[in-house]
């Protein structure tokens, strides 16, 4: 190499010197030989083969700077609320207040009150079956209390129907006087009418409603 080849390495090399020192990440870019970013005629920065969103200048390509930027953490949502889940199943009993008079079928006024608020909460659920238990006293005999304790069944069937419940979704039955509420030998020493009350929570009609779920 010769002297004058020698100043003209010295003189480049010192160029991209001051070059680099200026624009630590200019390897992206054209530039002048006084260190400046060559332009196109629009102002926009002209760019090398070697450019990449990772060393662009924000003089030159601020939104390219911005799409690498890593996003900031974005407050988290609050979780959304969950509904409370309908309970699996229903049960209420025509008993006590509600329950039925002697060798008798018929609803009482607070029986039919209980039944609507049921229908009405029905209303509002999906479910699978509503299954209806007649039930008797044990003062009559045997035969007597079975067709009694349905009838008592059916009376509830028929009033929730009148309700707006569909009557294939129900199962209605009686047991008789086979499941007593009191226990045994807890009226043994009543007759008439003390012993009509004494017997009152068994003169009753249980109704479970399975597989409930919201609509």
């Amino acid at each position: 190499m010769n002297r004058i080849q020698q100043i003209v390495a010295s003189f480049c090399l010192l160029s991209l010197t001051q070059i680099a020192a200026a624009h630590p990440s200019s390897i992206g870019y054209l530039y002048d030989t006084q260190g400046n970013i060559v332009r196109t005629g629009y102002g926009g920065c002209v760019r090398t083969s070697q450019w990449t969103p990772a060393n662009a200048l924000a003089e030159c390509d601020a939104v390219a700077q911005a799409a690498t930027a890593p996003a900031a953490k974005s407050a988290a949502a609050p979780a959304p609320a969950t509904k409370a889940a309908a309970p699996s199943m229903i049960q209420i009993n025509l008993s006590a207040d509600e329950s039925f008079e002697t060798n008798k079928a018929e609803l009482s006024a607070e029986a039919k009150i209980k039944l609507s608020a049921l229908a009405k909460q029905l209303n509002g659920l999906s479910y699978d079956r509503i299954i209806i238990t007649g039930h008797a006293d044990r003062s009559g005999s045997a035969a007597g209390n079975q067709q009694l304790s349905e009838r008592r069944a059916y009376a509830a069937h028929n009033y929730l129907v009148s309700e707006g419940v569909p009557s294939n979704k129900m199962q209605s039955s009686g047991k008789g006087s086979s499941q007593p509420v009191t226990q045994p030998g807890a009226c043994a020493k009543l007759k008439g009418q003390p012993l009509s009350a004494c017997l009152a929570p068994d003169r009753r009609v249980e109704i479970r409603v399975t597989g409930t779920r919201s609509k």
